[in-house]
């Protein structure tokens, strides 16, 4: 992680994604359980690179770095950003505990509003395991803090169970069913995003969704109203692209006013995770 502040430059200049979609879970078979792990991060497969570089380790896998040439326009752009805050953050380190984007990223919120964007996806063990801290947070952060979800969209498992979240969130139910669906694949292994042939099954998918939803008090109606909608598939372009913008190459990843990017290893553990983002949050505010 400790190499992204020598090639998130050149990342972001070519919109490097991740392209593999993770192991298929075949139709009628249950989803395995979370992984029962004390890391903090699940990556997706590797990408393939521009150009490898030497793969830094993380959780006993490799992600390969991506190394190619600044091209003059982003050297001229990097070197018209202005400098991030110098606030006091005690003792977090920059490339060490978090990474600072050469060029800020646009953030939605008005201003002295900060925003906090959560890279998740369904399928991630470590997203699910997350979510309670994630809700206690949330409840007890000062309200110019606004959390944004972002489902990252890698390939087109991702992509489906980002449409799922996007049905819920237009439909006005992320607080009642977003941890329900994490529920559903994770503890009543009943995944949603159905696999057949090596392939998603978007019929059999948009089953299950639909049924999921019908089971959770949305009506057949509402749910056609949100699932394969111009407004969903709007939402899920702008989320492939905010998934490379963003070099959210794992998750679950943070990504604090659109300037800097952490997670719980590099924070030094959960707890310290959201002290961190706090923290970061607390610079911008001051900032602004």
């Amino acid at each position: 992680m400790n190499k992204l502040n020598i090639w998130m430059l050149a990342a972001l200049v070519v919109l490097a994604g991740c392209g593999k979609e993770p192991t298929p879970v075949a139709s009628g078979e249950a989803e395995s359980p979370a992984p029962e792990s004390t890391a903090a991060v699940e990556a997706p497969p590797a990408a393939a690179p521009t150009t490898p570089a030497e793969p830094a380790a993380r959780d006993g896998e490799k992600i390969d770095a991506v190394v190619s040439a600044t091209s003059p326009i982003a050297s001229a752009v990097a070197a018209t950003t202005p400098a991030p805050p110098q606030g006091n953050l005690g003792s977090w380190k920059e490339g060490e505990n978090f990474t600072a984007y050469p060029v800020a990223q646009p953030v939605t919120t008005p201003p002295g509003k900060i925003e906090v964007v959560e890279g998740f996806w369904y399928g991630c063990g470590h997203c699910y395991s997350l979510e309670p801290r994630i809700e206690a947070w949330e409840k007890s952060k000062p309200d110019w803090i606004v959390l944004r979800r972002l489902p990252v969209i890698w390939n087109e498992v991702t992509r489906e169970d980002a449409r799922l979240f996007y049905t819920i969130e237009g439909l006005g139910l992320t607080g009642k069913l977003h941890a329900e669906v994490f529920r559903e694949i994770h503890a009543r292994h009943r995944p949603l995003t159905v696999i057949k042939g090596g392939r998603v099954d978007k019929a059999a998918t948009e089953k299950a969704a639909r049924e999921f939803m019908l089971a959770n008090g949305v009506s057949a109606a509402d749910f056609d109203k949100q699932y394969r909608t111009f407004s969903t598939e709007n939402k899920l372009r702008q989320a492939e692209n905010a998934s490379r913008r963003y070099l959210l190459d794992h998750t679950p990843m943070f990504v604090v006013h659109g300037k800097y990017l952490t997670d719980a290893e590099m924070a030094g553990g959960l707890d310290q995770l959201f002290k961190l983002v706090s923290d970061l949050a607390a610079r911008e505010h001051e900032a602004n």
